[in-house]
Parts: C-alpha cells; sequence; structure tokens
C-alpha cells in the first residue's frame, strides 16, 4: 500500500487517510485487483482498467468505467463534558538553611571554657562544701594547739557524697555551658546531642569528684586508732581545711569538664571533609580515654569480689585461683588462636560475667561446706 497516495488523495479530498484506506482496499478486493491501481486511479482521476481471465467456454468480461467513490463517514461530534474541580491547596513548605559561622579558633575556645567552666565551678564548689558541712560533719572539737576547728567524719561517707555532688553538677555543665556558649558567643557550637553531655557528665563527674575526695581525705584526714580493742577508731577531719579544699577542688574539676566537652566537641560550620576528619579524631581521642579508664574499672571491681572471697574462704584460695588462671588462660588462648576474631563489648562483658558466676558459685558451695 503506497503511504504517498494515500496522504495526496486524503490531502485533496480532505477525507482522513484511514477512510481512504479502508475505501481502496474494499474497492480492490471487490474488483480483483492491486490497492495501488485503486489508489493510483483516484489520485489521477482515471477509471481503474479490471481484467479477469477465465475459461475459453465463458464470455469475455469487458472492462467498465466506473466513478471514483469514496465512502465518507460523519463523525460523531463528541460533548466533553466539564466538571468543575474543588481547587487543591498544596502547602509549600520553606526549606531554611541555617547560617553557621566557621568555628573558632582553639586557643580562643579553650580560654573562654575555662572563664565559664571556673564561674560554675565557684557555684558548685560552695553548694558541694556547705552540703558537706553541714550533712557529714559530728562532734566537732576545738584543738587547742593550732585553734582549729575539727569535726568527726566517715571517710567512705565523705568520698561517696562529693562523687555524687560533682557528678551531678557535671551534668549540668556538660549540657549548658555547649547551649550557653554556642548562644552568646559565634563560632562555639558543637555537634553533642543532649544525651552525650549527660554520659560525659557521669564520667567526668565520677572521676573528679572521687579523686577530689581521696585527696582531701588523705592529705588533711586524720585516723585515730582506740587505745583498747575495744575502742573504735575515730576520723576526723579540720572544717575550714576541707571546706576550702573542696571549692578548689571544684573549681578545677569543673573547668577542665567545660574544657573537655568543648574541645571534644565536633564544632560546626566545617565542610564536609573538616567534619568526617574531625569525627575520626574525636573518636580515637574518647576510645583512648574510655578504655583505660573501663579497663581500670572493670579490672577494679573484678579484683575487689576476688579477694573478698579469698579473704573470706582463705582455706580455698589456692582452688579459686587456679580455676581462674585457667578461666582466663583459655579466653586468652582462643583469642590468640583466630588473630582475625573481632572481640567487640558483647563479648568481653559475656566472658566477665562468666568468670564472676564461677566465682559467686564456687563461693556458695565453699560457704556450704564451711
Amino acid at each position: 500500500m503506497d503511504e504517498k497516495l494515500i496522504e495526496e488523495i486524503s490531502s485533496s479530498t480532505g477525507v482522513p487517510q484511514e477512510l481512504v484506506s479502508r475505501s481502496a482496499q474494499a474497492r480492490a478486493e471487490a474488483n480483483g485487483v492491486d490497492i495501488n491501481n485503486i489508489l493510483a486511479s483516484w489520485s489521477s482521476g482515471e477509471a481503474v482498467s479490471t481484467t479477469a481471465v477465465v475459461k475459453s467456454t465463458e464470455p469475455v468480461v469487458e472492462t467498465v468505467e466506473e466513478p471514483i467513490v469514496v465512502e465518507t463517514v460523519e463523525e460523531e461530534s463528541v460533548v466533553v463534558e466539564t466538571v468543575e474541580e474543588e481547587p487543591v491547596v498544596v502547602e509549600s513548605s520553606v526549606l531554611t538553611i541555617e547560617e553557621v559561622e566557621p568555628p573558632v579558633m582553639l586557643f580562643e575556645k579553650i580560654t573562654k571554657a575555662l572563664q565559664y567552666g571556673s564561674l560554675f565551678g565557684v557555684v558548685a564548689g560552695f553548694i558541694q562544701a556547705f552540703i558537706m558541712s553541714s550533712n557529714l560533719y559530728e562532734g566537732l572539737v576545738l584543738e587547742s594547739e593550732t585553734l582549729k576547728l575539727i569535726a568527726n567524719y566517715e571517710q567512705r561517707d565523705f568520698i561517696l557524697n562529693l562523687a555524687l555532688t560533682t557528678t551531678f553538677f557535671a551534668v549540668l555543665n556538660t549540657i549548658n555551658i555547649k547551649k550557653i556558649l554556642e548562644t552568646n558567643f559565634d563560632g562555639f557550637g558543637i555537634h553533642t546531642s543532649d544525651r552525650e553531655s549527660i554520659f560525659l557528665g557521669l564520667g567526668l563527674g565520677l572521676i573528679f569528684g572521687s579523686s577530689s575526695a581521696f585527696l582531701i581525705t588523705s592529705n588533711i584526714g586524720q585516723t585515730i586508732e582506740g587505745i583498747l580493742p575495744e575502742d573504735p577508731t575515730t576520723y576526723l577531719i579540720p572544717v575550714f581545711g576541707s571546706f576550702w579544699r573542696i571549692v578548689l577542688f571544684g573549681v578545677v574539676s569543673q573547668s577542665l569538664i567545660t574544657l573537655i566537652t568543648m574541645v571534644l566537641g565536633v564544632p560546626k560550620g566545617l565542610d564536609i571533609y573538616e567534619q568526617e576528619q574531625a569525627d575520626i579524631v574525636r573518636k580515637r581521642i574518647t576510645g583512648s580515654i574510655v578504655v583505660p579508664v573501663g579497663a581500670i574499672l572493670s579490672g577494679g571491681a573484678v579484683a575487689i569480689f576476688i579477694s573478698q572471697v579469698f579473704i573470706n574462704f582463705h582455706d580455698y584460695a589456692p582452688l579459686f585461683a587456679l580455676i581462674i588462671s585457667a578461666t582466663v588462660l583459655l579466653f586468652a588462648s582462643i583469642m590468640s588462636s583466630a588473630p582475625k576474631i573481632k572481640i567487640t563489648r558483647n563479648e568481653v562483658l559475656i566472658a566477665g560475667t562468666g568468670i564472676l558466676t564461677l566465682i559467686i558459685i564456687i563461693a556458695s558451695v565453699a560457704a556450704s561446706q564451711h
């Protein structure tokens, strides 16, 4: 089928190409001729000559000139109903990009952190000193030689209370200091969440609080043994000496806590590459601090439990030592036999729990046999 002829006929007559094609095909089938002949005759306006070959007995069919008949199909008018739709309200949200100032120099950040940390430490230190003086001191005595006011106290309660109060103020310090500096000064913002600040304050508060209490009690605390075996041991401490030392250690502790919080926090305003590098350095620093401290605390806890078992059941001390040593060597041999094995925190906790469980079971058996 010649498409060009169809286009010419359609353009000259105004009849759609599909109707021209159908009419030509129907006429070609009716006359038994090629469809291109039909299209050619329509295009030139000549009659179509159709010859048929039949048997000799039949008469020859003469060619009949037929006029060109183009069937036109009246297209039905399509009525499109227009439906009035309700207007759709699209809420557009505007994305606001916070412009963050570039971080300040490290020296300026250290100076400002120590300044605000010391002010917070003065307030926290005085509050701690008043709490310790009003709740832990009993039996005030005026020493005749030095005219110092000395009080009777419990060393364990002193260390525990100073550690807890320091931890409380440390948590407040780590949460508020980053917000205060970021609000009042440009370039002091850090990417540290409140959850991270709480954990940082807990850890630093316990470390600085217990260390300060131990230094104070070992420096100015006095231990008076009883003369007779039934006489109790008395612990004395100068009231004003401990008061000013608590304030001083409070200022130093809170200043260092503020400094560590600001230095370890990843600054805002860095580009992508600098922020990735800062995250890597931060993880290395925190890991180098947390891992040794965690090892010391966990090792100290295990040592305390083991020592209590040895003291209370000294007859079974060699047996306990052999079992614990064998367990530790077994765990170490498993780790060394597979150098590519990944020892995560969960595996270490499971191993430590197993050792403690073994100690408790052995101590229970020994207690029942004692």
